[in-house]
């Protein structure tokens, strides 16, 4: 790596202002990890006010992540060329016009045109913050620093919980989503002043890697070059496995769920999904910390892993378990699968340092796209358990009835949810497959 080399009154790598431009940058990830999830906390009051089924309002809300998962293939390849400043400022003000139009969204197409906003602004921001952390700490601390960035992500996911559900209480969901609208206009501007842009001596880090190309390559280029690395393919595959827990449960069905099978109210399963995050956010700046002391990403994750399937295996029997048991679960949940914090480093660090934001931006595409087939996938299944008459067990003759939660039974939901401890099977062999990663760099030991 090319030494770096300052002018004059130019800022450096790894000092305390570090912490800041971080800082603002993840202030956004808060922010967007927060709307991501606010369609779990008020999913019974927008099936009523936009009279809708359990499918339709899936795939809805789920605009937002097949608009934010494509995004990612491009956000990653414009940080790598531009840096961040007016790219995050202005992608959080979109977040908040998205928040705008969904609040006075009458009918499933506006409110789903809102979320789509949405996942277009948030599509920047967790890249983002990663991004600003390669330009401003030093390599060593890449695991650390994105452990923390997604346990920030985490305390967004918790306030988009509880305290949203208490609050629509006092007011609407509406009321709420159009204040977070103005929340995002706020984030942007803020960012739009503090954060530099970026400094020429970034370039010096990876000029060495660009020697024997006789051009500089093109967007198309450079998105090639990371997608035609089969590892890549791998990390997100488990990236998006150990996220499960976040972009299923706590983004959108997770509550409902606990709802039906425990019998309890919203405040309590929003409780527990609290747990799951707080858990989640625990893990995953301590995971970082961790494998970055020990220079080794497959055994966290290999572990995060099995400790995924036992807790999703767990998880599935809800209607056996009291409140006080089911928090443990939960938060252990969220400990395990922390572990995929630790996916980001792997995929920066088997790339090019170039293509840095890239890496990262294929990673959480493929984390992001699997959320949204999975999430929509619940959504039609509970239908057409509805439809069909439910599960063996079920009360006969539902196939009459209208499509809202009250017609699902514990056992459809549980039916729905199969698929996630069986994924985390998979994600155990993955990792097997994973190439070791230590130092920064792949090894070729499986």
């Amino acid at each position: 790596m090319t030494p770096i080399s300052l002018t004059k009154n130019e800022l450096s790598q790894g000092r305390w202002y570090a912490w800041i431009f971080w800082g603002v940058v993840a202030t956004f990830t808060v922010y967007e990890f927060f709307i991501r999830v606010t369609p779990n906390a008020i999913l019974g009051e927008l099936q009523e006010d936009l009279n809708a089924s359990p499918g339709s309002i899936a795939s809805s809300m789920s605009v937002y992540l097949w608009v934010y998962a494509p995004m990612q293939l491009l956000v990653g390849v414009l940080f790598d060329r531009y840096g961040t400043k007016y790219i995050v400022s202005t992608a959080a003000m979109i977040c908040g016009v998205g928040c705008i139009i969904f609040s006075q969204a009458d009918g499933l197409v506006a409110a789903g045109v809102g979320r789509g906003f949405i996942g277009i602004g948030s599509a920047f921001a967790f890249v983002g913050a990663v991004y600003v952390a390669t330009v401003w700490f030093r390599p060593h601390q890449l695991a650390m620093i994105t452990g923390i960035t997604v346990a920030a992500g985490m305390i967004g996911d918790s306030i988009g919980q509880l305290p949203i559900t208490e609050l629509v209480a006092i007011s609407s969901w509406q009321q709420v989503v159009f204040a977070s609208g103005l929340v995002g206009l706020g984030i942007g501007f803020v960012m739009l002043v503090v954060i530099p842009k970026r400094p020429a001596w970034f370039k010096e880090q990876f000029e060495e890697e660009q020697l024997d190309q006789p051009k500089r390559p093109g967007l198309a280029t450079c998105l090639s070059s990371v997608l035609k690395n089969r590892q890549i393919w791998l990390i997100g595959a488990i990236s998006a496995i150990l996220y499960l827990p976040i972009s299923i449960l706590a983004a959108l069905w997770g509550t409902t769920y606990l709802e039906k099978t425990m019998g309890i109210d919203a405040v309590s399963s929003s409780t527990l999904i609290t747990a799951l995050l707080v858990g989640f956010m625990i893990g995953c700046p301590v995971v970082g910390k961790v494998s970055d002391h020990f220079s080794n990403r497959k055994i966290p994750l290999a572990l995060g892993a099995v400790g995924g399937f036992i807790s999703m295996g767990l998880f599935l029997l809800a209607p056996q378990m009291n409140m006080g048991t089911m928090l443990a679960i939960m938060f252990f949940m969220g400990l395990c699968t922390s572990t995929q914090s630790i996916a980001f480093a792997v995929a920066i660090e088997i790339s090019p340092r170039s293509l840095a934001a890239t890496a990262v931006g294929v990673c959480n595409f493929i984390t992001m796209l699997a959320a949204a087939g999975l999430q929509n996938a619940i959504g039609w299944i509970l239908n057409a358990l509805i439809r069909d008459g439910g599960s063996p067990t079920a009360a006969a003759g539902k196939s009459g009835a209208s499509h809202s939660y009250d017609n699902v039974t514990p056992d459809d939901f549980t039916l729905a949810m199969l698929a996630l401890p069986v994924l985390f099977l998979v994600s155990i062999v993955l990792c097997v497959l994973l190439k070791s990663v230590s130092n920064g760099k792949a090894s070729d030991a499986a």
